[in-house]
């Protein structure tokens, strides 16, 4: 369970997060909503410890993350968590194979040989299998998505965090990278936390749903009941309306 309680983060006068509450259940997907700009990339950052918020509390597993230092969370939250980034953050030098293999040299202690074995069988997971060879630039932009979500996954988190997972593709597209995250979440017996713009698909795969605006969540509802909340600003939101009151 990831439990987030009045968690703060400002750059210089630019407050971002003004006193955020969130709790994530176990197993679940929650897609976190609202307008660019309103500190969604950077609430996935603080849990990840990328970040490092001025006041509040971050709680996985039951483990405090305040006053953290960077060996803390390698030692005890990045090994059970990974990040789908949203531009891929593929190294263009590298193999998709060399890509995921460093980030599990990195991460994780396995052998060359275990190593290799998860490399093949995450890109079999994402339907990319005998890629390994390949550089990213020679894959079509959806590739790059699924490559970046099979980095992830070798790593075997538990809590996989997506940063715009559907950002620059096409609904086609969507909807394939929409439909692989709901079936891994539900294969590797994962908990996803999404920030997303694509509210179809947020729809179609959350269960929970939870709206940013200026620093706070706040709304929080079943994502199969978010048409029916009344709430005027995630209303307003989901519906495309052009001005949030």
């Amino acid at each position: 369970m990831i439990e987030i309680r009045n968690l703060h983060k400002a750059f210089g006068n630019k407050k971002v997060l003004a006193g955020v509450n969130l709790t994530v259940d176990e197993g679940i997907i929650f897609s976190v909503i609202g307008k660019s700009g309103t500190g969604k990339s950077v609430l996935l950052k603080s849990i990840l410890g990328l970040l490092t918020p001025d006041d509040g509390e971050i709680t996985i597993d039951g483990i405090n993350t305040k006053n953290f230092s960077e060996s803390d969370f390698n030692k005890k939250i990045r090994p059970k968590t990974a990040m789908v980034f949203q531009e891929g953050a593929l190294w263009d030098s590298m193999t998709i194979e060399e890509n995921i293999d460093l980030a599990l040299q990195i991460q994780k202690h396995f052998s060359k040989e275990e190593r290799k074995e998860l490399i093949d069988k995450s890109l079999e997971l994402v339907e990319l299998e005998n890629i390994n060879d390949t550089y990213p630039e020679e894959l079509s932009g959806g590739m790059m998505k699924r490559v970046a979500i099979a980095r992830a996954i070798a790593m075997k988190p538990k809590y996989l965090l997506y940063d715009e997972p559907t950002t620059g593709l096409d609904p086609v597209l969507s909807n394939v990278i929409n439909a692989l995250i709901k079936k891994l979440n539900d294969e590797l017996n994962i908990t996803s936390l999404i920030i997303s713009h694509d509210i179809t698909g947020v729809e179609q795969i959350s269960d929970k749903v939870g709206m940013l605006y200026k620093g706070e969540i706040i709304t929080v509802c079943d994502a199969k009941k978010m048409w029916d909340v009344e709430d005027k600003i995630f209303h307003d939101f989901i519906r495309g309306k052009i001005e949030l009151r």
